[in-house]
């Protein structure tokens, strides 16, 4: 069984980061959530419904969409995660899913179900670490080899499988080890997030890098991503850009307010998961509402509004610096990003 998707370019793709459930088995010390009790959770009909809007949106607009099913873990929420990937399926406005799980509730009922999603792109697992003891102590005891028998079956089965990576100061050195064991275990492709010290993990702020720290990570994941291509590196983030912005492989504007939507599990609507500012609910106001009436939106459209050295970039319309972490370190999305190096010439006139 092969998988295979043409992968979406940004500016021909609208991408809905869909949090299913807020319900989760594991308790990672990084993790952006406050609360798991998914309180209230959409019903079965009302993600149907959810589901609806957004067609209704893309095919108004005449995009493509593509999105990641996501919670909490979604296989708490199992047989709507594989309604909602089946109604993606037989969707002509959808490309592409992605499935972001823990992995730790894989078993082969669920492979043999997941072996009949047709728009399935991949299956997306994190490991902050190829330490055990190191992965443990962010993501709790056993998760390391939990997930690495997850990449096993899903591998063993042919499907495409993706990780992601949260760099902090603890895991910072780990990322050549990383792609070491992820080629090892022939993984399709890798991404790193900064961490940013939102919900549960805003018990451990200390644990962002600094800017310098930043930049000789991101460096790294660079030069080996380009240069030695074991596996496939992602790395259409913010702040890429700045490494060359000349290669269209790496860098990309942040989300908010250009391409992308989340829905979280109550139909809340968020310009980004990482930027937790309600702009409307899906239910009531469906899409086109909070995409433009949105303040929030089109002051971060608005390159004039954008502070600090970002604003004044030229390579503002090829990152923005992340609009999330530029919230929770100076308490302004408009503001720059605090962890960019970039070196800003200082006029003389």
């Amino acid at each position: 069984m092969e998988y295979t998707h043409e992968e979406l370019t940004q500016n021909h793709e609208f991408y809905f980061q869909w949090h299913i459930t807020e319900k989760c088995n594991l308790r990672c010390k990084h993790c952006y959530h406050e609360s798991y009790n998914s309180k209230d959770e959409l019903t079965s009909s009302q993600l149907d419904l959810a589901f609806f809007k957004m067609e209704q949106a893309l095919k108004k607009w005449d995009i493509k969409g593509s999105a990641s099913i996501t919670g909490g873990e979604p296989f708490l929420r199992r047989e709507d995660m594989f309604r909602i990937a089946t109604m993606m399926d037989n969707s002509s406005n959808f490309s592409y899913y992605d499935i972001l799980t823990n992995g730790s509730l894989i078993t082969d009922e669920n492979l043999a179900r997941l072996a009949t999603l047709s728009s399935l792109r991949r299956v997306q697992l994190s490991l902050e670490s190829p330490f055990a003891k190191t992965n443990d102590t962010i993501r709790g005891p056993g998760s390391f080899e939990n997930t690495l028998e997850a990449i096993h079956k899903l591998k063993c089965r042919g499907f495409q499988v993706s990780v992601m990576m949260t760099v902090t100061k603890v895991n910072q050195y780990d990322f050549p080890e990383m792609i070491e064991l992820l080629a090892k275990e022939k993984v399709d492709a890798m991404a790193v997030e900064r961490f940013i010290p939102e919900g549960s993990g805003s018990s451990i702020c200390d644990m962002m890098l600094s800017r310098e720290e930043t930049k000789r990570f991101y460096e790294l994941v660079y030069n080996i991503g380009i240069k030695e291509k074991r596996i496939k590196v992602l790395m259409h983030r913010p702040l890429f850009a700045l490494l060359d912005e000349n290669d269209s492989s790496v860098g990309a504007m942040c989300s908010v307010g250009n391409n992308a939507l989340t829905i979280m599990h109550d139909g809340t609507i968020y310009p980004c998961r990482r930027l937790p500012i309600a702009i409307g609910n899906i239910i009531k106001d469906g899409i086109f509402k909070p995409w433009y009436d949105s303040n929030i939106l089109w002051s971060v459209r608005n390159k004039s509004k954008i502070k600090g050295k970002c604003g004044k970039c030229d390579l503002l319309p090829l990152c923005r610096g992340c609009r999330a972490m530029a919230y929770w370190v100076n308490g302004d999305y408009l503001g720059e990003d605090p962890h960019c190096w970039k070196e800003m010439k200082v006029s003389t006139n």
